[in-house]
């Protein structure tokens, strides 16, 4: 792909001077751990980091909106945001809007240690366990973790829940034995809710990683400003910023692992619209 070259090149190049901005940006948020959390009103997080970076570098004036997962896909597609982040990708989302991958992500298994077998896979858990697994209205998982779901919906054993925020707290308090989520959403919960001793990480087979990004909405953004959206971003994966950005809250090793090979494979998966 002829970007991949001129990409890392732009990032080399330090601007000569201020970018005029194509449009103001107006950026959805949700509850998804280190990627984007709220505090005292204050949204930060990771993802929000790249977002308010892309503002900087494109002088652009940049609002963000908090909403529950399932809303905010809702209030995308209704126009009142143009911008969504760490959002993976799907036929339905490609509909609405472009997307713009700088990072990659995987789910995981997170196991309360009531239940005292260890699982490779979901498929392990769904004929060895017995534990009820909770979900998170409005995320996408992967065909195959989907199949292992239907078969504990089967078994009665899926409850899905609004956001991590509840499917951590209820591990917290006992309530819930299992969920899956990403190294982003699971370490801040871990943390927070004081679940360390209480629940261990395991991979599941079935997930692999994927790339996550930003959606830039086809009616609410100009080809031409979704143009400088992404080759902005994109110049912030080959420079290494996304990766440094997500180090301040991973660690800078897990911030790495997260844009493997300096965002070579994230860039080249960029697909420009038509």
């Amino acid at each position: 792909m002829r970007i991949l070259p001129l990409l890392f090149a732009f990032a080399a190049v330090p601007a000569l001077g201020a970018a005029t901005c194509p449009a103001p940006l107006h950026a959805g948020a949700s509850d998804l751990g280190l990627a984007s959390f709220r505090e005292d009103d204050k949204v930060g997080g990771a993802a929000i980091d790249v977002v308010r970076e892309l503002a900087r570098r494109t002088n652009c004036p940049l609002n963000i909106s908090w909403y529950p997962r399932a809303r905010l896909w809702a209030e995308y597609a209704n126009g009142r945001i143009n911008l969504t982040a760490s959002s993976a990708r799907s036929a339905e989302r490609d509909r609405l809007g472009q997307f713009v991958p700088f990072v990659t992500t995987r789910f995981d298994l997170v196991l309360s240690h009531r239940v005292p077998a260890t699982f490779k896979s979901l498929a392990e858990l769904v004929e060895h366990g017995s534990a009820r697994l909770n979900l998170v209205r409005g995320i996408l998982y992967a065909p195959e973790v989907l199949t292992q779901v239907e078969r504990l919906r089967g078994q009665g054993r899926v409850e899905v829940v609004n956001d991590f925020d509840i499917a951590f707290r209820k591990m917290a308090s006992q309530r819930a034995e299992a969920t899956l989520a990403p190294m982003t959403i699971y370490s801040r919960y871990l943390q927070s809710a004081g679940l360390q001793k209480q629940a261990r990480v395991m991979p599941a087979t079935e997930s692999a990683a994927v790339l996550a990004g930003a959606y830039l909405s086809r009616d609410g953004l100009a080809p031409a400003a979704r143009k400088v959206f992404a080759e902005t971003l994109l110049g912030m994966v080959a420079d290494g910023t996304v990766a440094r950005i997500y180090g301040k809250y991973v660690g800078e090793a897990n911030g790495r692992s997260l844009v493997p090979d300096h965002g070579r494979g994230i860039i080249s998966a960029y697909q420009p619209a038509p």
